[in-house]
């Protein structure tokens, strides 16, 4: 099995690019009063719900070997600890920073102690995160922790309690319940099926062999699906809402990716690889990057550049400010935490094999 899936990894740079491009349009919008895309009526692109499917999808691509071993859950949890946390404390504790100095930057509900911990922690408190886009992240930290129900002895309890999870999920998603409790609304919300999505993308790819060119169909079906569900939910065509349409076109896009991958090894440009590693740097810090744009684009001196060129140089600029900070504070940081990682990795392999040995005395 290949660790690493050069169309996956090439795609990962479809989240940071799809939410840039729609908050590009929200600030075009109220701003410059210019209707970029020509999607006035639609706020979101859908990237998020790929990012969640992908994360599904690569937590059992890389652990369904694993599953039942109980030693795997602290290397599991720091892996994804170091990938998530770090970095987001710091462009977290940034932007508290910048409030603090500039006070009129700060939003109208100013966050309180209570919020900045929740914040920092990514515990669901309403919207009041510090961060905007740390939405995604609370819910994928649910995920993880829930995932890692995988690596207990399979047992009655356990697949229940998962297949119990999923189908409350379903059943909030569908409205057959309802609650106006926040936390109820975390632990069974519909993007829990977007995650469990992505992971029957991966058992399918690892059980059936996917010929090529129906592959490439996927992939084209799916990343054509994405503009196509904009247009759909601005007009009406059809009763199909953004997050079902971008969800369905993200599962065509994986397992068309995956399976590409798995049976041909695809090389991709350096650019390409650099933007996925750089994704989640790109996507933690664009909005704040495009709101400090507006206040620079607003003043008088660039009256003569065109909306149009406003719009491009907000793109151009979050992307190139978001790698700036994967390669100088996320990409060192995980450099440095990655050592650790593999220790726990080593300990893991010596108690498998301790187990195996006393399980065949």
């Amino acid at each position: 099995m290949r660790k690493h899936l050069n169309l996956i990894q090439f795609s990962r740079a479809f989240v940071p690019i799809f939410v840039i491009l729609f908050h590009v349009k929200a600030f075009m919008l109220v701003y410059f009063h210019y209707n970029f895309l020509m999607l006035p009526d639609i706020l979101k692109s859908g990237g998020v719900y790929y990012f969640f499917a992908l994360s599904g999808f690569m937590a059992y691509y890389l652990y369904h070997n694993k599953f039942g071993n109980r030693e795997m859950i602290k290397y599991f949890l720091y892996s994804r600890f170091i990938r998530i946390y770090p970095v987001y404390w710091i462009v977290t504790i940034s932007v508290l920073v910048v409030m603090i100095v500039f006070p009129s930057l700060a939003p109208e509900h100013q966050q309180g102690m209570e919020d900045i911990i929740f914040s920092l922690l990514l515990i669901p408190n309403g919207s009041n995160l510090v961060l905007g886009v740390a939405w995604s992240l609370v819910h994928t930290v649910f995920f993880y922790l829930i995932f890692t129900i995988a690596f207990f002895k399979k047992s009655k309890f356990s697949i229940t309690a998962a297949i119990l999870w999923a189908m409350i999920s379903f059943a909030f998603s569908i409205q057959l319940f309802n609650s106006s409790n926040i936390l109820l609304n975390y632990l069974f919300n519909s993007y829990n099926l977007i995650f469990l999505s992505g992971i029957a993308c991966a058992y399918i790819v690892l059980k059936v062999r996917i010929n090529l060119y129906v592959s490439w169909i996927l992939v084209i079906i799916g990343v054509a699906a994405f503009p196509l569900s904009w247009i759909n939910a601005q007009y009406g065509y059809a009763a199909l809402n953004i997050e079902i349409a971008t969800t369905i076109a993200s599962v065509f896009i994986i397992i068309g990716f995956s399976s590409i991958d798995l049976q041909k090894d695809v090389k991709i440009p350096k650019i390409a690889q650099y933007l996925g590693d750089a994704s989640f740097s790109i996507y933690l810090t664009h909005y704040y990057c495009i709101s400090a744009l507006t206040i620079i684009f607003l003043q008088p001196m660039f009256n003569f550049l065109s909306n149009i060129v406003i719009a491009i140089l907000f793109i151009v600029i979050s992307v190139i400010c978001g790698c700036f900070v994967y390669s100088f504070i996320e990409k060192p940081l995980n450099k440095r935490l990655k050592p650790l990682l593999k220790r726990n990795q080593r300990y893991d392999s010596k108690s498998i094999v301790k187990e195996l040995k006393e399980n065949a005395q």
